[in-house]
């Protein structure tokens, strides 16, 4: 009885604290100083468009129950791929890989989860359309640098987390994505390191609040490969079966696609579209962002139109669309194509 009841607090103290930093106060070898160590991580941050009217539009029960379905959901895919739960910041979600435990290709399970991630929130809305719930959005920014990592706090409340530029960096990305109508934004140093596995967009050239360096940002698509980190939930929905699909129709067609003839789907702004269509879209994107990088605006606005012609609703698109129909003229000596972002 006695082991028992240490093993059901054992695991009601897991709720509290991330099950791998339980196991190593267990294994005695966790000490305020011995964990503050710098490591290379993965880093997201996810918030939840729009939070505040959300809480002036559902009442607070029923907020609480929506909640705990996202937060239960979202969570399980962080984990699925290896990731540590480092807090709850209201509606944000603070997470990382390879802490405590080395995790290899780390930056792969990241991108892994935020895609799950995805795929899930559009399941849990087919539910809460049922209970005439609101449906929500959430935006994710991912970054992989070296950062501090330890216990941290004082006397009275220590917490096992991550400090360090690398830390602020994944939070500026995933406020980026309002800017850009994106739904993920990562990193570089993400995206080198994913790119065997998954397929990704050039976004732009961008400078974050508080930070002078230009960065080059990338928006995960789907997966490329039937690897440790893909599935049927990482944007990619390949069966005709998949419920995801029911009466939704192929983009473009108009009607419902047959089955057995069904496109392989890929989700864009919450929307389903053609994979094919997705790829001729991120082909004249980029095309249109080398344009505009070299300063050839006109030539760029081009690229850009054909791109919103045939993804009407690409966030991307549409912002770099009326940027070059704004800077017409300013493309002088000088111009680098930055993006530089003045709001958090």
């Amino acid at each position: 009885r006695s082991f028992g009841a240490m093993q059901r607090g054992l695991e009601a103290f897991a709720k509290f604290v991330p099950r791998d930093v339980v196991k190593m106060m267990l294994s005695g070898v966790m000490s305020r100083k011995s964990l503050m160590t710098w490591r290379t991580v993965t880093l997201m941050f996810t918030d939840i468009v729009g939070f505040t009217s959300l809480c002036e539009a559902v009442p607070s029960e029923a907020l609480v129950g929506l909640m705990a379905d996202f937060f239960e959901a979202m969570c399980e895919e962080i984990v699925a791929t290896g990731g540590l739960l480092d807090k709850f910041i209201g509606d944000c979600i603070m997470a990382l890989w390879n802490a405590p435990r080395h995790l290899k290709d780390h930056e792969r399970a990241a991108v892994g989860a935020a895609l799950e991630m995805q795929g899930r929130l559009v399941q849990l809305h087919s539910t809460w359309e049922v209970e005439e719930i609101p449906a929500i959005r959430f935006r994710i920014g991912i970054n992989t640098d070296a950062v501090l990592v330890g216990n941290f706090g004082c006397a009275h409340r220590i917490n096992y987390t991550v400090l360090g530029d690398g830390v602020n960096l994944a939070s500026r990305l995933e406020a980026a994505n309002k800017f850009f109508g994106t739904v993920a934004l990562v990193a570089e140093p993400t995206y080198r390191e994913s790119l065997r596995d998954y397929a990704f967009r050039f976004v732009g050239k961008i400078t974050v609040p508080g930070k002078a360096s230009v960065l080059s940002v990338y928006e995960p698509l789907y997966c490329v490969v039937p690897a440790k980190f893909c599935s049927s939930g990482s944007r990619v929905m390949s069966s005709v079966n998949d419920p995801l699909l029911e009466d939704l129709t192929t983009e473009g067609s108009g009607t419902p696609a047959a089955s057995g003839a069904l496109e392989i789907q890929v989700l864009n702004s919450w929307r389903l579209i053609s994979k094919r269509v997705m790829d001729e879209l991120t082909k004249s994107y980029e095309e249109g962002m080398r344009e505009y990088i070299a300063g050839n605006l006109a030539a760029a606005e081009r690229v850009f139109g054909r791109a919103i012609a045939s993804a009407p609703e690409d966030g991307p698109s549409a912002l770099m669309l009326r940027l070059c129909r704004e800077q017409q003229g300013n493309a002088q000596a000088g111009w680098d194509g930055v993006i530089r972002l003045e709001h958090k």
